[in-house]
């Protein structure tokens, strides 16, 4: 296994991160290269709906990605 492969089992903490956008594509692409995540580390990327009450929100995306 070369050093830039990630093992499919590990015990250390943190191997999957999550991070919320809003609900457009263009804020989710430009978050991702922000944060430098590429798409092999991309797990899944959830629809959040909008929260009215209380505290509002826009739709949201739950992005799921392995950390290095």
């Amino acid at each position: 296994m070369t050093a830039s492969q990630i093992a499919p089992f590990s015990n250390s903490a943190n191997v999957v991160d999550e991070m919320f956008t809003e609900a457009r594509i263009d804020l989710l692409n430009a978050k991702l290269i922000e944060q430098g995540i590429s798409a092999d580390r991309l797990i899944a990327i959830l629809p959040v709906e909008a929260q009215i009450v209380a505290n509002p929100k826009p739709p949201q995306f739950r992005v799921l990605y392995r950390t290095l």
